[in-house]
């Protein structure tokens, strides 16, 4: 009988010991995402980048910024990058403003795909319009 209290008093102070570690919420990935917003061949500097995880279709433009699961800013050089990125497929939709071509107000988005095992980076060019 002693044993069997013995056994029970450690089998509990286990399982304490165990509800009592901090595991990682996430796991960092070595994943990115960087784009260069542009018109007509201009950066568009300051855009700002939403991006929509696991997308299947397009989300459209007119998504308030909650709907999307991260975003991103590009910086004066028109580039951005996200990065820990999930696998799946994306979906990006910029908003910029370009000084240069009237309308002023730019957007584009851009669907992509992240892969551990084939494409862990998406490096590119995402274009942006007055008109869509």
């Amino acid at each position: 009988m002693q044993y069997i209290l013995l056994f029970i008093a450690g089998l509990s102070l286990a399982l304490l010991q165990q509800g009592c570690y901090s595991y990682p919420e996430t796991i960092q990935l070595d994943t990115k995402i960087c784009v260069q917003t542009s018109h007509h061949y201009f950066p568009i500097p300051d855009a700002t980048v939403y991006v929509k995880f696991n997308a299947d279709s397009f989300p459209g433009y007119l998504q308030k910024p909650e709907y999307f699961d991260k975003v991103f800013k590009t910086g004066k050089d028109a580039r951005g990058c996200l990065t820990g990125v999930p696998e799946g497929n994306h979906y990006l939709i910029a908003f910029g403003y370009d000084s240069l071509h009237y309308p002023h107000d730019v957007f584009g988005n851009l669907p992509v795909t992240i892969s551990l095992d084939g494409k862990p980076v998406v490096d590119t060019m995402l274009f942006v319009s007055e008109k869509h």
